[in-house]
């Protein structure tokens, strides 16, 4: 495998291209502003899941009324540099499709993190997940304490577990609406000062 080749993978959720589209319909009005900083944000994001540089930030939890994510990832992303994030991607950790397949990652939502509608219950939706049950077939990932505090050591090490599990999980599949992210010229795409990577999604 070359330097250059992904390492993972990527799966689009339907609605996650569609959170996709609205970024870069924003960024196109806003290409310097805090609307085209995100935009880039969400492509780099993607390119580094893509490329296995970046795992995310830390795993999910459950909790009463904002839903059963523990088999889910979230990224940390900024629409203005000088901010704390106020943005975030969910994704999930999949086994290969097949023998010598690479294993996957399904990008489900990119949503502010807070306000009406934010993107855990966005996340819990597109699952199909009410936001007050348990998902049984997630005990697998074990509990996690949605105000847990971790240091960087702490947040790496969940994370490889988390991935562990999920590649063994028979029960993680993609939905029936995500399909494969194809990323030719991804790279090049994102050094650009205005990406536009193929967004294709192959069937």
């Amino acid at each position: 495998m070359s330097e250059d080749s992904p390492r993972y993978e990527i799966l689009l959720g339907k609605e996650f291209a569609v959170d996709l589209m609205r970024l870069a319909a924003a960024a196109e009005k806003d290409p310097r502003g805090p609307a085209g900083y995100l935009h880039r944000q969400v492509l780099k994001q993607i390119g580094d899941l893509a490329e296995g540089t970046t795992d995310g930030r830390h795993t999910l939890g459950y909790e009463a009324g904002k839903g059963d994510l523990r088999d889910c990832v979230t990224a940390y992303l900024q629409s203005d540099p000088q901010r704390k994030a106020d943005y975030r991607l969910v994704f999930r950790e999949m086994s290969p499709a097949g023998p010598g397949d690479l294993p996957r990652r399904e990008l489900l939502a990119g949503k502010p993190r807070q306000g009406s509608g934010n993107i855990y219950e966005h996340t819990c939706a597109r699952l199909n997940r009410n936001l007050h049950d348990r998902q049984p077939g997630l005990n697998v990932f074990g509990d996690r304490m949605p105000s847990l505090k971790q240091n960087q050591a702490q947040r790496r090490a969940e994370l490889d577990a988390n991935r562990a599990v999920a590649h063994a999980f028979s029960g993680q599949v993609p939905l029936a609406t995500s399909r494969r992210l194809a990323t030719s010229g991804f790279g090049q795409a994102r050094a650009d000062s205005s990406p536009r990577p193929d967004l294709r999604l192959d069937r």
